[in-house]
């Protein structure tokens, strides 16, 4: 899977970003997962964003446990994204 719609900045210890705007990973998946907000929801919030760009923030998100826990900005992130972890692994 490819994230070319994404920008990695490794000097940086942040959430990739969408590449073109300031709107991080870790934010697309926080108001998808904690707000609830569908992918059509986020695009019409951020004019900037393609159907695209998020639904591949949102293919990181879940591809990166690790990388969305250590950069959620609410607990609630770090429990949902170990909860999707459990749930995989039991799938598995």
């Amino acid at each position: 899977m490819t994230f070319d719609r994404l920008r990695f900045d490794e000097s940086l210890e942040e959430s990739p970003r969408i590449k073109g705007s300031r709107i991080s990973v870790i934010q697309i998946y926080e108001m998808h997962v904690l707000k609830g907000l569908t992918v059509d929801d986020i695009v019409r919030k951020y004019d900037a964003l393609e159907k695209e760009d998020v639904e591949q923030a949102l293919d990181y998100a879940v591809s990166h446990p690790d990388v969305i826990r250590e950069q959620a900005t609410s607990e609630l992130t770090k429990q949902v994204v170990e909860r999707q972890g459990r749930s995989r692994g039991a799938a598995a």
